[in-house]
């Protein structure tokens, strides 16, 4: 490809974040539909129990170190030793996740029926039968997902970022399709094969452009030379530092149980699934497009060039998600309305839900901010730091939850976990400042603060003018469109960095198709 053709930063963002989108899409068709089929009959509950079993247990036992603790390492051995001495290192890590995956999945297969247990106690023994049975078709999902994540990182770190971005629509796309036609013959059994046929899709999927890199698999005993065992290193840490999401959710679901008859756990739910389909679209484009960067840089010793990429990405995050997090807060409830209030979803619920988004919104350019910090930390090879701040959060989390029990709603609960997002992020900020990863300068800060003040001018028009049109749906598109306008004509006015590069992107490209 030459270098004219070949697609910037930006390109590649466009194309991850419209990929991203239509694999969410295809994800909640997939839910819908297996609502439709199954309810919440005894069939759907053992489902839903045997499914989550083997995806909890890769999230606590190997998570995010298969990418995190590859990337980095891979990137060095490529800038330092050239692309054969990687592909051997990426072939004797991918043995290695292997082995361990499939270890895991037998012992998950054969102790299934406990397992079913600790996650769901109460559920009668013959769902609870049939749910350990759908979990033994299910375990075998965690060896392709290690595999899946491997190629991933391989993938990345070599530049090629829309085959990985593909992965969750394919396999979303094999379970839509498993639905709609022959889900009525084969059933919930049939569901379960489907599921594991969509993982093993998201890995066999890369393998033609791996191949086009150069790279063939060989099935082996991994080598535990110095680059595995750096590797090794930092998946201790890299995994305890992504334990704050889950742990801290379970915290919360437990307070959560005790309001409203248990309501408040749905709220909670519904609540943050939006919130991270929000948040989620935009960070993860930018810390999965940036992270072989930064990894690649750190390599080079071109700590520069890896703080250029924080400071710009995390501008235009805050760019990006402030307006977002503001319309979200105060449109909350036709938000809320438009998307989930219909059949047992009644009014009451979305008011419910509504606070608990309302509280979310909070935490949401903290929480993006924060992604871009600790990928540049893992790529650094500084893992121990998220893992501390993270450590701190949830102490942080579990404190205040506990301190301030009798007095918290299913807002304040939200509340707490926004609070202790930002946490999290200024201790990453602090240690990333002290290692000299990054440094936000006084222009840096200035250029956020526009976005956040751009953002408050829609305020007024979203408290006082949107709520007199009255229909959830009219509401919700006022709110957005004008509000987007208000926000953009503001940050204009303030000469703000980022729609000007944006807008000066776009007549770059139109000027280069006349």
């Amino acid at each position: 490809m030459s270098e004219k053709k070949k697609p910037g930063l930006l390109g590649y963002a466009a194309v991850m974040s419209v990929i991203t989108v239509v694999s969410k899409l295809l994800g909640l068709l997939r839910d819908i539909l297996v609502a439709r089929s199954y309810g919440t009959n005894m069939e759907s509950v053992a489902y839903v129990t045997a499914s989550r079993l083997p995806t909890y247990i890769f999230d606590f036992v190997i998570g995010g170190v298969v990418t995190a603790a590859f990337i980095p390492v891979f990137n060095s051995i490529l800038v330092k030793k050239g692309k054969d001495e990687a592909f051997r290192f990426a072939n004797s890590y991918v043995n290695f996740i292997l082995i361990a995956t499939t270890a895991i999945a037998a012992a998950g297969i054969l102790l299934a029926g406990p397992l079913v247990r600790v996650l769901a106690p109460d559920i009668d023994a013959e769902t609870a039968a049939l749910a350990a049975n759908l979990s033994r078709i299910m375990f075998p999902m965690i060896i392709f997902t290690g595999l899946a994540f491997s190629f991933v990182g391989v993938l990345q770190s070599m530049g090629e970022y829309n085959i990985p971005a593909l992965i969750s629509l394919v396999s979303n796309v094999i379970m839509v399709g498993y639905l709609f036609t022959i889900n009525r013959f084969f059933g919930i059994v049939g569901l379960s094969v489907a599921m594991v046929i969509g993982w093993a899709a998201q890995a066999f999927v890369q393998v033609p452009k791996l191949r086009g890199f150069g790279y063939r698999y060989r099935p082996c005993l991994p080598t535990f030379d110095s680059s595995l065992r750096q590797s090794l290193k930092n998946a201790v840490p890299i995994l305890i530092g992504t334990w704050t999401t889950p742990i801290c959710a379970i915290i919360n679901n437990r307070l959560a149980s005790s309001l409203n008859e248990g309501r408040a756990i749905t709220a909670l739910d519904y609540a943050n699934r939006l919130y991270i389909i929000i948040v989620g679209v935009f960070s993860f484009v930018a810390t999965n497009l940036l992270f072989p960067y930064m990894s690649r840089a750190e390599a080079d010793g071109d700590r520069e060039e890896t703080t250029r990429l924080i400071r710009t990405s995390s501008k235009a995050l805050t760019y990006i998600i402030a307006p977002i997090a503001v319309g979200v807060a105060l449109l909350a409830r036709p938000f809320i309305a438009v998307v989930y209030q219909r059949g047992e979803f009644t009014a009451a619920d979305t008011v419910f839900t509504a606070e608990a988004l309302r509280a979310y919104c909070v935490g949401m350019v903290f929480m993006a901010i924060n992604e871009v910090i600790v990928k540049s930390l893992f790529a650094a090879n500084r893992p121990k730091a998220p893992m501390a701040s993270s450590l701190i959060s949830m102490t942080f989390n579990i404190v205040l939850i506990t301190v301030l029990r009798p007095w918290l709603g299913v807002g304040g609960i939200a509340l707490v976990s926004g609070i202790a997002t930002i946490v999290n992020l200024a201790v990453n900020l602090i240690f990333a400042a002290k290692r000299r990863i990054c440094v936000f300068t006084g222009r840096d800060v200035l250029d956020m603060l526009k976005s956040v003040l751009s953002a408050a001018a829609m305020v007024p028009y979203l408290l006082f003018v949107v709520p007199k049109i009255g229909s959830d749906v009219l509401s919700l598109v006022a709110g957005a469109f004008g509000g987007a306008a208000i926000y953009l004509i503001v940050s204009l006015i303030l000469f703000s960095e980022e729609p000007r590069l944006v807008l000066g992107a776009l007549r770059s490209k139109a000027g280069g198709k006349k």
